[in-house]
């Protein structure tokens, strides 16, 4: 009976610190996937994305592959412009390709390394690798928007109604600074600095990608499909990110 009572006394002070501890953290910083943390289930069986499967040359290989067919596209996407269209595209590149190396900057240093998180399967933890996975992705996005354009579509996402777009544009605009902010929150203060200026690239990425847009298109309505599209790109690298970090954050506490 005493060890009884000692148990359900201990238990109680557990539940105590954890009620008081996320009561007193940032709402951002809390979320169902991250609560239980995923790293105490690491050693685990458990399925890997592709990338997390790759050796480091075939990584190596497939980024190699991707790079030379974003620039095939974006010379003979080039090829049809004006020269004040192709001058906006080449800034843009330029920004996208400025982001794209900040963001590796940044994870490389993180989150180069299996984790394992909430990712791609609903519920379900899997093994992956954060830095190679949001690299591969932003070359595959850039890949499929200048294949998009050359077809002359400047509305990804075919929303037809007004108002429901800038409802989505607003929940997204919001998203990205909670999630910005859980990043930071998240990750040890030796790595934030290089965390803002990817951050700033990305918003300076979508400034010339904007600017570029508006001189393809004279429709506001697909300016802020393109827009709400590159929001919630960001917002799941974001969200990723933010799993990786809780996930050395609970190595560092314990």
């Amino acid at each position: 009976m005493v060890l009884l009572r000692r148990c359900f006394i201990c238990f109680i002070f557990v539940a105590c610190c954890l009620f008081f501890s996320l009561a007193a953290a940032p709402a951002f910083a809390v979320s169902s996937h991250l609560i239980p943390l995923p790293a105490v289930n690491f050693d685990t069986p458990s399925p890997k994305t592709a990338n997390a499967e790759l050796s480091q040359k075939e990584y190596e290989q497939k980024i190699s592959s991707l790079e030379k067919i974003c620039g095939d596209r974006y010379n003979v996407f080039a090829q049809t412009l004006s020269e004040e269209k192709k001058a906006a595209l080449s800034i843009s590149h330029a920004r996208w390709r400025e982001f794209l190396f900040s963001l590796q900057e940044t994870l490389n240093r993180q989150l180069n390394t299996p984790v394992k998180v909430f990712y791609g399967i609903k519920e379900r933890e899997r093994v992956t690798n954060i830095y190679r996975d949001a690299a591969a992705a932003v070359y595959e996005q850039r890949i499929n928007d200048l294949e998009r354009w050359s077809r002359g579509d400047f509305s990804p996402l075919k929303i037809g109604d007004p108002d429901a777009l800038k409802v989505a544009l607003a929940y997204e605009e919001n998203l990205f600074n909670e999630r910005a902010s859980r990043c930071v929150y998240l990750m040890e203060e030796r790595y934030r600095l290089e965390e803002f200026t990817s951050q700033k690239a990305w918003r300076d990425f979508r400034e010339a990608q904007l600017s570029f847009i508006k001189k393809m298109t004279d429709d506001r309505h697909a300016l802020s499909e393109e827009n709400l599209l590159m929001l919630r790109r960001i917002n799941d690298i974001r969200a990723l990110q933010a799993e990786g970090l809780v996930f050395f954050k609970q190595e560092r506490e314990e």
